[in-house]
Parts: C-alpha cells; sequence; structure tokens
C-alpha cells in the first residue's frame, strides 16, 4: 500500500484535505504503511481522515446506512439496537472516497474501520481454504467491508481494491464503543428504576469496555480460544461479546522488555491480563509486574501445570510453544488436506473410496468448511451437494456406507446463508434463494435420506458451527471404533 507521505506532496496539500491545519497525534510507527489516512511531517504523524473532504453525509447515505447497519452479521448487537441507536451510528459516519485501484484494505492487517459502499465497486480477495488463489467478488452500493475490525483487534479477514472510484461511509470503532456502550448504560438505569421489577430475573447490562489482554511466549491461540469460550458465557449481558469485551492477543513474547511494555499498556485502559508462559523466567517477570502495576491478571496454564508436576512427581520443561514436528502425524494431516482440496464439492468420484469421511447435503449447508477442518485432524473428507432430482454417482453407493454422513438444515436458515450469497453477487430474487423452492429441496432431500442412505447418521447444522458439528462425527467415529475394538476382543476371547 503506497504511504500518504508519498501520495501528498506537501504539507499544506494535506491541510487542504482535512479543511485546517493538523496536529500531530501518536500512532504506532507502521500505520503509515496500513492506512492511507496517514502522513508524516518533520517527525511526526498526522492522521489525515482519509480524503475528509468528500462534503457531509447526504440523505440518501442516511438511509442506506440505516438499512445495511441492523444487517451487518458479524455485530449481532446492531441487529437488536432501536431505530434510535443505528441512526445514531448512521450519522456519526464519515464519507471518503478512492481512486479506481486504490486498496481500502489488505488481509490480515489491523484497522479501526468499518466501510459500507455507498457508490462504486470494490474487488475482495478472499481466502479460501486449502487453496492458494483466493476467491475475487465484486461487491458494490450496501455491501460493507471490515465489520470485523469493529469486534476487537481483529485483522481485515480479506483485502479490498477499488475496482471503480467509489465513495464509502466509515464507522470508527471508538464511535461504534461509545454509541453501544451508552446504550448499555442507559438500558441498566431503566431496569435499575424499574420499581416493580424487585430483582426479578436480572441479567447484567455492560457499563464499560472490557479490555482483555492475551499474552503468550507461543501462538496464544489455546489461550484466546479459552478467553472466547468463556466470554460467550456473558453474551446475555447485550446480544454479542462484541458490545462488552474486546480481546488483544500478543504472541512469541520473549523478552522482560515486552512484558513490562504489555503490562503497562493493559494498565493504561484497566484490561485484565490472561498469560500462558512457560519460561519460569518469564513467567515471574509477569508475575512481579501484574503485582507493581496492582493490574488483574490470570496464569491460564499455572495450576494444571503445578497439578502435573505433581502428579507426575517431576518439573515443567518450561519449553516456550512446542514446534510442529514433521511425524508420522504431521504427514497425514498433510495429506489428508490435499485430498480435502482435490476432491471438494463432488469432484473425482473415483477417488472417494479414498476417503474417511463422506459428508452428503444441500449446497450452503457448510459441507466444504466442515470438510477442510475435520481435514486439519487427518481425516481424508470428501464431499457431495445433493440437487434435487439429480441421481448421485453410482461412487457414492460404493464406498463404505459407515463413512456417510448425511447433513441437514433448516429451510430458513439456508435461505438466510443463499440470500447473503447472493448478495455478494449483487443479485436478490433468485429461485436458488427463494424459500419455497427452498422447502422443497429440503423436503426433497429428506426423502432421499431415508431412500438411499437410511443408516448414513443425519446432523443438523442450522444453529450448530464447524467445531460442534465436526466434534459431533468424531464422536460417532470413536464410538464406532470403540466398539469394534469391544466386538474384536469379546471375540478373542470367545476362541
Amino acid at each position: 500500500m503506497r504511504r500518504a507521505s508519498r501520495r501528498l506532496a506537501s504539507l499544506e496539500h494535506a491541510c487542504r484535505c482535512v479543511g485546517g491545519p493538523l496536529e500531530p497525534i501518536p500512532v504506532e510507527k507502521d500505520a503509515v504503511r496500513r492506512h492511507l489516512g496517514f502522513a508524516t511531517w518533520s517527525g511526526n504523524i498526522y492522521y489525515l481522515g482519509r480524503r475528509a473532504d468528500v462534503g457531509a453525509l447526504t440523505d440518501e447515505d442516511i438511509s442506506l446506512l440505516r438499512q445495511v447497519l441492523p444487517e451487518v452479521k458479524e455485530l449481532v448487537v446492531l441487529g437488536r439496537s432501536n431505530t434510535d441507536v443505528i441512526l445514531q451510528l448512521a450519522e456519526t459516519m464519515l464519507p471518503l472516497t478512492l481512486a479506481k485501484g486504490e486498496v481500502l484494505a489488505e488481509q490480515g492487517q489491523p484497522d479501526d474501520n468499518m466501510y459500507v459502499i455507498a457508490k462504486g465497486d470494490v474487488l475482495l480477495d478472499v481466502p479460501r481454504a486449502g487453496r492458494v488463489e483466493p476467491e475475487r467478488r465484486r461487491v458494490s452500493q450496501g455491501s460493507y467491508i471490515g465489520a470485523e475490525c469493529l469486534l476487537g483487534n481483529t485483522p481485515h479477514k480479506c483485502s479490498a481494491i477499488a475496482q471503480t472510484s467509489c465513495r464509502l461511509l466509515r464507522l470508527n470503532r471508538a464511535t461504534f464503543d461509545s454509541i453501544i456502550l451508552s446504550q448499555s448504560a442507559e438500558t441498566e438505569d431503566d431496569e435499575d428504576s424499574d420499581e416493580d421489577d424487585e430483582g426479578d430475573g436480572d441479567t447484567c447490562a455492560a457499563s464499560q469496555l472490557v479490555n482483555i489482554f492475551v499474552l503468550s511466549d507461543s501462538t496464544g491461540e489455546s489461550a484466546k480460544a479459552s478467553v472466547k469460550t468463556a466470554a460467550a458465557q456473558f453474551e446475555y449481558c447485550s446480544g454479542s461479546t462484541c458490545a462488552t469485551s474486546r480481546a488483544t492477543v500478543y504472541r512469541f513474547v520473549r523478552s522482560a522488555t515486552e512484558i513490562k511494555t504489555i503490562v503497562e499498556a493493559a494498565k493504561k485502559c484497566n484490561a485484565l491480563l490472561v498469560y500462558t508462559i512457560m519460561d519460569p523466567k518469564l513467567h515471574q517477570v509477569v508475575v512481579d509486574e501484574c503485582k507493581a502495576k496492582e493490574l488483574e491478571c490470570i496464569d491460564l496454564w499455572g495450576p494444571l501445570l503445578a497439578t502435573f508436576e505433581k502428579r507426575f512427581g517431576a518439573k515443567r520443561s518450561g519449553k516456550a510453544g512446542r514446534r510442529q514436528a514433521v511425524s508420522d502425524d504431521y504427514m497425514t494431516i498433510v495429506k489428508a488436506i490435499e485430498y480435502t482440496r482435490k476432491v471438494d464439492d463432488g469432484v473425482l468420484p473415483h477417488l472417494w473410496d479414498e476417503c474417511d469421511i463422506m459428508l452428503i447435503g444441500p449446497s450452503r449447508a457448510g459441507k466444504t468448511p466442515l470438510s477442510f477442518y475435520l481435514a486439519q485432524r487427518g481425516y481424508k473428507v470428501a464431499n457431495y451437494p445433493l440437487v434435487p432430482e439429480e441421481e448421485p454417482p453410482k461412487e457414492l453407493f460404493e464406498l463404505d456406507q459407515q463413512k456417510c454422513f448425511a447433513l441437514q438444515i433448516k429451510p430458513e436458515r439456508l435461505q438466510e446463508i443463499r440470500t447473503q450469497r447472493m448478495k455478494q453477487f449483487n443479485r436478490s430474487n433468485t429461485k436458488y434463494a427463494n424459500l419455497t423452492n427452498i422447502k422443497k429441496e429440503v423436503s426433497w432431500i429428506k426423502n432421499f435420506y431415508l431412500r438411499k442412505g437410511p443408516k448414513w447418521p443425519i446432523i443438523d447444522t442450522s444453529n450448530a458451527g464447524v467445531v460442534e458439528t465436526a466434534a459431533r462425527i468424531m464422536e460417532i467415529l470413536d464410538r464406532r471404533k470403540g466398539d469394534a475394538v469391544a466386538a474384536s476382543y469379546q471375540s478373542s476371547m470367545a476362541v
């Protein structure tokens, strides 16, 4: 991405862009590379507001935002907010322009903003599981980019570049937080003033944002997953944890200096520090620094490792982050991923007999992401999308039927997924996403399962994520394996 300082000929030009003098602000040193809205001058970094000279919001902008914001699936809290809150958010959004070919976002790079397209076309490069080349999609008016960035220190999940000159509307994370949290505070005040309630059925209302710093000397994935799982227990507070908490992950921490800097930053924003540090010396630095700063912290692995030491009668190794060895298990996973990529979406049926798992179900029931999740656990997975009145290849019925798992999904949920898919292609009112047609399709598929696969386990993916569905499949496989071992043992005993 081109630096703003290279794009602007002088500080005077920058001043004209924002309509007045600039004040230097502290930002991290690589922000200039990541955001078009920064420029450097005399050693200082200035925020230019990303072409803030494009005028004020119009009535058309507000009307568009009132339609789009409640439909942002990543921000569940918006779907449950009243129209006044949506209008308040819309009115605080800032217009900006992009020239053709200008980069709006880079996959993997952090940002503080979500963007709604008001005019023009933007190309998205969306990573695809198991494939090197991303999927290129064109999105236009009403589409949004970077909603995940408002959830915390989460990077863009895809890259975005202007295909034409564009006008976009930007929502800043700080603005989002302040409005959503003030809404929660008002709700709390209303509940407190209700004398008839007397505390019955109280839940809670988030009155302030809870920052959580996750500190690890390895990838931090296990700690991040644990924090996310724990935070999910408090979703009832506002309908989505995105409105009440934000996790920042610091990975591969290797020095006392890094730890001191992170603890200082956590203290400034009153964050809860969750850490998984294996090295005894660095572990002690965390303990000492948190105590000195009076910072609340949680040693996620400490109690478990201490218990293990007692049980094993040995000391922990203290090695940070076990590296992935190129073992037989590792190569099994690599081969499984390659196989799953090769046979994705019903292709190459002559290879299906090699699979460990065959997933069957309607289009958009979640077969592909589920396949690759299972592949990362060493299973060779094939999948076949059922189409009404279309007979599947004979290979589907020639392979071991115990490998087959049937996926089903409620029509309303399937319509929601397909409608979102069609929006990405700027299409609506298609037969593919028509509820009446989907109900007929789901009914046909249920009858197909009864006729062709009466022994296939049927798993409903309507309200289940990939991890939960995969766990159900692996549980069935483990149970079958256990039954086979038991049967073999009983047979040997009989002999």
